[in-house]
């Protein structure tokens, strides 16, 4: 009587057998090790074949050569537990909520109103939430039906919600259940997603930008400390089709669109088991780990020198799911012309889609600075006035928020060793024809980025008695914008007296 395992064992050896001529056994602890005769014609063919009866019952087969011998060596797998469907649909709804929530504030962002309303819910699910998951769908969706094709196991997309804003996600991804049987399914199914998500989001991008183009917004008053993004080239080729306008706002769309190049060139570097991972590791072999390990220190390198930490965080997941690729079960085919002319096409759409610093952070800038009615664009920080004695004058100047913050100011009179018999005040100040409350030494108020404030001095010279004709005073500003550190700003003023 045979016992399970030689049983086992025997029945895998027919297996293998019927395909490659068996001629020696080794059997370890691991696994079993069947030497074989093949014929390179149809050696793919073969053991695909033999791949798929065994990998169902939980035998994995690898093809390989040593020594000038070609060996099948099967291990068997622990039976694999999956979760279920349920948590895809979870997570699909959890994704739709915080990507709603996204789209609720781009919108509110774009068309200037409270994102907690129900038009900018509804027109950011329209114009942001849809496109950005149809994107990202699509793209987890050719991984699915290339790996359905070459009958790899593979789960459904699970989207990736996250609070981060504004964009609501981390993308998506699936779970191949059944290891890459050779390196023509590596680059087939590691190209696809990014190619069918890339052609997905081509039209969105290009619908987004004319969408941008008849219904431009300005730019908000006070942008610093917001978000601005890089467009790649990719993205500024098809801009070339579609101008964007200037000094407007990004629309929802055209922010998806954006979106959508950036997952695919994060997706596309050729580092651990990412997308261009599995094409590089399908071009290049084992010698995809140096490749590997170069794009880890690259994105370290833009972490570092051009401060979008993002990079390192990617470069540390990376390494921690592992930097090396592993081997297809037959990585010993070659590739055709047709694969390389895939990775080429691949590599291309990596550098044009490639943003260094995808996102920056607009830096805020509290800065007041002066001019003279008729100059606006021509500051001063002194200026000339004349005034008759025994009478009184006004002089009048702007104050501009050259920022680009809400900038709160507050201007002051410096008189030090001014006449008694010579005094300057405060006399009116308005901002857009709105007045605002004066004192006699001081003008408080707040204005937003590129506010002008018309600010009027009394100079009363009425009981001044001719002796030194020239004095000086200045007109100081306290500047506190919005998590700016203050500073402060002057205007002086040389005042003779005739």
């Amino acid at each position: 009587m045979f016992s399970q395992a030689e049983q086992e064992l025997e029945w895998v050896r027919s297996r293998v057998a019927e395909r490659f001529p068996v001629y020696e056994t080794k059997v370890t602890e691991q696994a079993v090790q069947f030497l074989v005769n093949v014929d390179a014609t149809t050696m793919e063919a073969k053991f695909d074949d033999l791949r798929t009866e065994l990998v169902p019952k939980d035998y994995i087969p690898v093809l390989a050569k040593q020594g000038g011998e070609y060996s099948v060596i099967v291990q068997r797998r622990p039976p694999q537990r999956f979760v279920g469907t349920h948590v895809n649909v979870i997570l699909l709804i959890a994704t739709l909520v915080t990507t709603t929530i996204a789209g609720a504030l781009n919108w509110g962002g774009y068309d200037d109103i409270d994102w907690a309303t129900p038009e900018a819910f509804a027109k950011g699910s329209v114009f942001f939430t849809l496109p950005l998951l149809a994107i990202l769908g699509i793209h987890e969706m050719g991984h699915y039906i290339v790996a359905k094709r070459y009958k790899v196991r593979t789960s459904l997309p699970f989207f990736l919600p996250a609070p981060v804003f504004p964009l609501g996600t981390f993308g998506a991804m699936i779970s191949m259940r059944d290891p890459i049987p050779s390196r023509r399914a590596l680059i087939d199914i590691g190209a696809a997603g990014p190619l069918l998500g890339l052609v997905t989001a081509i039209p969105i991008t290009l619908a987004g930008l004319f969408l941008w183009q008849i219904d431009p917004r300005p730019v908000p008053p006070n942008p610093g400390g917001g978000l601005s993004i890089n467009l790649p080239i990719l993205y500024q080729l098809l801009a070339f089709f579609v101008p964007i306008p200037q000094d407007t706002v990004l629309h929802p769309t055209a922010f998806a669109g954006w979106v959508g190049l950036f997952v695919t060139a994060l997706n596309l570097l050729p580092a651990g088991q990412l997308d261009g991972g599995h094409v590089a590791r399908a071009l290049l072999g084992d010698r995809q780990r140096y490749l590997s390990y170069g794009a880890i220190l690259f994105m370290l390198f833009l972490a570092l020198f051009f401060g979008y930490e993002g990079w390192f965080i990617i470069a540390i997941f990376i390494l921690v799911l592992g930097a090396r690729h592993p081997p297809p079960l037959n990585d010993l085919t070659p590739l055709d012309w047709r694969r390389y002319i895939l990775g080429g096409l691949t590599a291309s759409v990596l550098v044009l889609s490639f943003a260094a610093v995808p996102i920056v952070t607009i830096p805020p800038n509290a800065e007041v600075e002066f001019a003279l009615p008729g100059a606006p664009e021509a500051p001063i920080s002194q200026l000339n006035h004349t005034v008759a004695a025994l009478s009184s004058t006004t002089l009048t100047f702007l104050a501009i928020n050259a920022g680009n913050v809400s900038t709160f100011v507050n201007l002051t009179l410096s008189l030090v060793n001014f006449p008694d018999n010579l005094t300057v005040s405060f006399e009116a100040a308005t901002i857009g024809g709105r007045s605002l409350p004066v004192g006699v030494g001081y003008v408080a108020f707040r204005f937003n980025s590129s506010e002008v404030a018309n600010v009027t001095l009394r100079i009363d010279a009425s009981a001044y008695v001719l002796g030194e004709p020239d004095w000086t005073f200045a007109v100081r500003a306290f500047v506190d914008g919005e998590f700016v550190p203050p500073e402060t700003a002057e205007l002086a003023v040389n005042l003779r007296v005739e």
